[in-house]
């Protein structure tokens, strides 16, 4: 995917110092039923350089957090004699939670493809149970393989796999959307 186009500004005055990116925090919980989205964004800047009559890839920066680290980047790219175009790409993950009954579950084989929204890529689905040990069940035969198990090892009796937890058990459908897009610098958030 082609990257938005910023114009190569005489060197900056000063080198800001590096900053770490944020960690994320928690995400908080959501009553029973509900889909919960987590959205991240973070941007890669990619360099050019003239090589002939065209523009080569020189290199692109891993994903960074800050938009003002991307402008550290650009800023720094701007000062080397031989970059020609400078290209930012905003990618965005969307995680959408959604709380399911085992009846809700997709059936046996493999996972049937999700469609993927306008413009995205589904990275992942996969099915978590909240409140056991195991995590990224990847099949919904797995999911209920495992709620199976946690019934048995419970009693047997109807409805244990709710119980057998403090907190009880709870079935998550985890879907991963990712999108990329170009961008400008004019476009990144203001940052404090």
């Amino acid at each position: 995917m082609p990257a938005a186009t910023l114009a190569v500004a005489p060197p900056a005055a000063f080198r800001r110092a590096r900053r770490c990116s944020p960690i994320p925090a928690p995400i908080p919980e959501t009553p029973r039923g509900l889909a919960r989205l987590d959205r991240q964004v973070t941007w890669s800047v990619s360099v050019y350089r003239h090589s002939g009559d065209a523009d080569v890839h020189e290199y692109t920066s891993h994903r960074l957090a800050s938009p003002a680290l991307v402008r550290e980047h650009v800023d720094l790219a701007r000062e080397r004699p031989w970059v020609s175009r400078i290209g930012l790409t905003e990618h965005v993950r969307e995680v959408t939670r959604r709380s399911i009954s085992e009846t809700d579950l997709p059936g046996g084989g493999l996972p049937a493809a999700v469609p993927a929204p306008a413009g995205g890529i589904v990275a992942a689905r996969f099915y978590e149970i909240e409140g056991s040990e195991v995590d990224g069940l990847l099949s919904a035969d797995d999911a209920r393989d495992h709620l199976q198990e946690l019934r048995r090892v419970s009693g047997g009796a109807a409805g244990a796999a709710e119980s057998t937890h403090p907190a009880g058990l709870r079935l998550w459908e985890v879907t991963v959307v990712d999108f990329a897009r170009p961008t400008s610098e004019d476009a990144l958030p203001r940052s404090a």
